[in-house]
């Protein structure tokens, strides 16, 4: 071995020696509570409705990963409304480091229903990396900000970077067509359907969960087949999903494009895109992804055509062969704003398939209700519901 190699090696090693070192000293410094700050900085505009409280750690870790730090954030903040509204839905911007992805995140938390004054808890759970190159302050290593507040009434306050806005406002237009028809199933002393409805009498046909990741380049190396992409259509839908294609490779679907047309009188400016995958035994499983920006004239045509790579796997994370694709339109988003999202009569005539059709109508709301009928039975989730029907009359 030359001199050269030996003292690349070495320099190396030093290197590697004073990251482990500074990682070390750090991991002392932060292990106390009363050093706590230096982990998480909760940074909210002095108007905000939300007031920081406190928050806890929890078992957050850090440990090196060649050049940066992994920080594993396991943490609850406590928030204070301190505005005049309910507050419906919360966005948070998580950010170690500002000009990489893997150096940001965001928490969203819908179906929150926090009166003014009320107190109320957000965990975030999520890995970050900060190089260990950046330059040394007094600021926390990770920095909390708020991204958006909607509120009751469907205003919202918040720089909206994330464009989270939208993410909150369908979570609760499906929320709230969620419960009315909860509690019309309770009022009307329809509890099969309802216990139906919250994932109970089919269980011997309760579909498994379904990974979706959005890839910038492919994984799979295996030889890639064309499919067609058949659409499913809502009859209320101000956009139709007219067919497409895609290559699959696997549990991989590159380059899906669908043909669109808006069948409305107004202006589109994106479309939120629905995913139904048949698996390699012919079961159907239902994923969903982010919007599209798509500004689409009224009675006009266009391509959707996603870059990225979608890849699917099964809940445990084995990965899903995939034997057939159709798509559906999730929610459209106007030129003045407004937004439309399937109801559920369009779900109904959508599929005679009784879990397909559960599915589709699976939202944040329906999982969290489901969570408090387990708990409570029928007289927590009637409570419940009338909380939220009460409060929005």
């Amino acid at each position: 071995m030359s001199m050269g190699s030996s003292g690349a090696i070495r320099s190396r090693l030093l290197t590697c020696s004073r990251l482990s070192i500074g990682l070390l000293s750090f991991l002392l410094t932060a292990s106390g509570a009363e050093n706590a700050g230096q982990w998480l900085g909760v940074q909210f505009p002095p108007d905000s409705p939300v007031l920081f409280d406190s928050f806890n750690m929890g078992p957050s870790t850090v440990r090196p990963r060649g050049v940066s730090m992994a920080l594993d954030l396991h943490a609850s903040l406590r928030l204070r409304n301190i505005g005049d509204k309910p507050i419906s839905g919360l966005a948070l911007r998580v950010e170690a480091e500002d000009l990489k992805p893997s150096g940001k995140g965001s928490v969203i938390m819908p179906s929150l229903n926090v009166q003014p004054g009320e107190v109320f808890t957000v965990r975030i759970d999520m890995e970050l990396l900060r190089p260990f190159n950046v330059p040394k302050s007094n600021a926390a290593l990770v920095q909390v900000s708020l991204d958006c507040a909607l509120f009751g009434d469907l205003t919202s306050y918040g720089p909206d970077k994330l464009r989270s806005r939208r993410t909150l406002l369908v979570y609760e237009l499906e929320a709230k067509r969620d419960r009315r028809y909860l509690a019309k199933l309770l009022e009307d002393g329809r509890l099969p359907e309802l216990r139906e409805e919250l994932n109970f009498g089919l269980q011997d046909l309760n579909p498994q969960q379904l990974g979706l990741e959005l890839l910038r380049l492919p994984l799979d190396s295996g030889e890639e087949k064309p499919v067609s992409v058949n659409p499913v259509s809502f009859r209320s839908s101000p956009v139709r999903p007219l067919g497409g294609a895609a290559q699959v490779a696997g549990n991989e679907v590159r380059g899906p494009r669908v043909e669109v047309q808006n069948v409305s009188r107004k202006a589109v400016r994106s479309v939120g895109m629905g995913w139904i995958v048949r698996d390699e035994r012919g079961r159907e499983f239902v994923a969903g992804s982010a919007p599209s920006t798509l500004n689409l004239a009224p009675v006009a045509k266009a391509s959707m055509v996603e870059p990225r790579t979608l890849r699917f796997s099964r809940g445990a994370g084995q990965p899903m062969m995939i034997g057939g694709l159709m798509a559906f339109v999730n929610d459209v988003e106007f030129a003045d704003g407004q937004l439309w999202i399937p109801s559920r009569s369009d779900i109904e005539e959508a599929t005679d398939d009784p879990v397909l059709r559960r599915e589709l109508a699976n939202s944040p709301e329906q999982q969290r209700l489901t969570e408090i009928y387990r708990k409570k039975g029928m007289s927590g989730l009637s409570e419940e519901l009338r909380r939220f029907i009460s409060g929005a009359n």
